[in-house]
């Protein structure tokens, strides 16, 4: 509801729109929406991908500004009481389930695991006092495999100035961003002859997916 002319107005940090219908929208918090890696990413969606695992308690989703590669999306969690009893298949489960319901550079490069998350005296998440990831979610990496992948995680060494790539390794947890993924598809293209959709290597941005997609592509299997 609006107060006359002249009234004070409170800034709520709400971001909203009017529809043809005359209705007003909620789209989120605006200070909820960031730019990584020169993606535009609503934070609240990750967080409800994560309430909606099964797997997780409690989650928000912050920007660690700090980190070599710029600005990197991590996930704070508290695992349901069901996954608690089993550490060792958390994180993993979990980083299943982001690849397999958002695009590659919407799933965090870290996740941190806590038995509860820091809240302010009025019941806020105190963003200030979450720890900051030690690195990017990693388990053991998996080298190549085949004459594909071998090709490709070269590309992306390449590409990225890395020493090693896994083949599962997610290729914006590594630092690429959007300039650096055109160039990569280039690269592969010049390589294999092979173009990769943008949208395609969006889904799931790791050399073992896209090995898989050129080698279907040049054997003529679609």
């Amino acid at each position: 509801r609006f107060g006359g002319e002249g009234g004070r107005l409170y800034r709520t940090g709400d971001l909203a729109r009017w529809t043809p219908e005359g209705e007003l929208e909620f789209r989120g918090r605006v200070d909820h929406q960031v730019k990584v890696r020169g993606f535009r990413i609503e934070l609240g969606e990750i967080e409800r991908v994560l309430d909606g695992s099964g797997l997780v308690g409690d989650a928000v989703v912050t920007v660690d500004e700090t980190g070599p590669a710029g600005p990197t999306l991590v996930a704070h969690l508290v695992p349901a009481p069901e996954s608690a009893r089993d550490q060792a298949e958390f994180v993993p489960a979990v980083e299943q389930h982001l690849r397999s319901r958002l695009p590659g550079y919407m799933v965090p490069s870290a996740l941190v695991v806590l038995d509860a998350l820091p809240r302010t005296p009025n019941g806020k998440v105190d963003r200030a006092a979450l720890p900051r990831p030690d690195g990017p979610a990693r388990h053991d990496r998996t080298p190549p495999r085949t004459p594909a992948e071998e090709t490709l995680a070269a590309l992306w060494q390449d590409v990225l100035h890395l020493d090693s790539v896994g083949v599962h390794d997610n290729f914006f947890a590594l630092g690429g961003h959007s300039l650096l993924a055109t160039r990569l598809v280039a690269r592969i293209r010049d390589e294999t002859g092979v173009e990769i959709p943008p949208q395609r290597f969006f889904e799931d941005p790791t050399v073992a997916a896209l090995a898989a997609f050129t080698e279907t592509r040049t054997t003529g299997v679609l």
